[in-house]
């Protein structure tokens, strides 16, 4: 696990494990609540930067993260050797699975806002596994980032920038549990739509015109999430 400009988090007001809104899916809190052996300890989140790296495709990483806070772009070479952004992944997300096998990391990790992570060691996957009496939670992680690539895959298919602008903020918004939604810069919505920059700003301003982005401050806004939802989704 590759990381620039991390920072303890005990003193910069996140949630206590306890009430953290992605609790129910941090590995951490399912091997206490199973009681299978000794207390594991609570993790300390970490602070990191935007822009900061998070995981490099092809090192092995040595711990997991679990994302408590913030938005990260998954960035892959193509046949040019030149990395994109291909997902988001925000709260909920589980890095560094390959330490676990273990074997190199596929992806480039990179915050695109502020992220907070907690950092525990590989074995405790498969402790849970163990106790489980299977590989259900790391099963469950890859399904989650398997689903996630998928989702985002269907942009480039979509007809026109209005489409694919709406699903995007659709899928940023479900994969957020809180409010106001994090979005990330223009440049990585550019990368991940495939149009320039100009071209997502005019998108922020038509759909701010309509009412649906109500509010934009720093990388937050606030959606009108109905009308959103009723944005269709091919011409006609």
């Amino acid at each position: 696990m590759q990381s620039r400009g991390a920072a303890s988090a005990q003193a910069r007001g996140l949630s206590p494990c306890a009430h953290c809104v992605v609790a129910a899916q941090c590995p951490v809190m399912l091997h206490r609540s199973l009681g299978s052996g000794p207390a594991t300890p609570l993790p300390v989140p970490q602070i990191h930067r935007r822009n900061s790296l998070l995981q490099r495709g092809g090192d092995r990483p040595t711990r997991l993260a679990f994302v408590k806070q913030g938005l990260m772009a998954v960035r892959h070479a193509g046949p040019d050797g030149s990395l994109r952004a291909i997902a988001l992944i925000g709260p909920g997300n589980l890095l560094g699975q390959a330490a676990a096998f273990p074997m190199p990391a596929i992806f480039n990790v990179q915050a695109v806002t502020p992220v907070a992570v907690c950092h525990f060691p590989p074995r405790l996957l498969q402790d849970l596994a163990a106790a489980a009496g299977g590989p259900a939670l790391p099963l469950q992680h890859l399904r989650l980032v398997l689903q996630t690539l998928a989702d985002w895959s269907r942009l480039a298919r979509l007809p026109g920038l209005s489409a694919r602008f709406a699903m995007a903020l659709q899928l940023l918004a479900a994969m957020q549990p809180a409010r106001p939604l994090l979005v990330p810069g223009q440049a990585v919505l550019a990368e991940l739509l495939g149009v320039t920059r100009e071209s997502v700003n005019r998108a922020w301003r038509d759909f701010e015109a309509r009412g649906i982005v109500r509010h934009r401050q720093g990388q937050t806004v606030d959606l009108d999430l109905p009308r959103l939802a009723g944005l269709p989704l091919q011409p006609g």
